[in-house]
């Protein structure tokens, strides 16, 4: 999993490679009614766990140094990250942080340039949509997960 762009970005990877799913992400509301929000998040969370059946969740950490979110942003990031690993634990699925400085190494990744520029030299060929810079770095985590199991 990573998450970018206010959502929690989702991809399932086997030894094979990458597998196209759906949902592609997870999105928590924020607004006047974020109790109701957390609900809904938490229901969508099981329903994806149940539909995409994965061995392990692994949670992608921000990238060190760069962009530096907004308060509310990284709230909201924070809060979806920590319902989907309850979520994960209820569904007796083990759940990861995974740091990018871990990826890298795993992976024989160059320490220079975000993880994103190095995608192409794990997974050649973008699979399915909203590929670049959402789930191809939660692609990227489930194989530097698989390679360090």
């Amino acid at each position: 999993m990573n998450a970018a762009g206010g959502k929690l970005w989702l991809c399932l990877v086997d030894d094979n490679g990458v597998l196209e799913t759906e949902p592609t992400c997870l999105e928590l509301r924020d607004g006047p009614h974020a109790g109701y929000a957390i609900v809904a998040f938490r229901d969508e969370c099981v329903h994806a766990l149940a539909a995409l059946s994965p061995n392990r969740v692994v949670i992608l950490d921000m990238e060190p140094g760069g962009r530096v979110p907004k308060l509310a942003d990284m709230r909201t990031r924070f809060t979806a990250e920590a319902l989907l690993a309850s979520c994960a634990v209820d569904a007796e699925v083990t759940c990861v942080r995974l740091a990018r400085a871990t990826l890298r190494s795993r992976l024989g990744l160059p320490r220079k340039g975000a993880v994103a520029d190095h995608v192409a030299s794990v997974f050649a060929t973008p699979v399915g949509k909203y590929w670049t810079k959402k789930r191809d770095l939660a692609a990227v985590a489930a194989r530097a997960e698989i390679v360090g199991e």
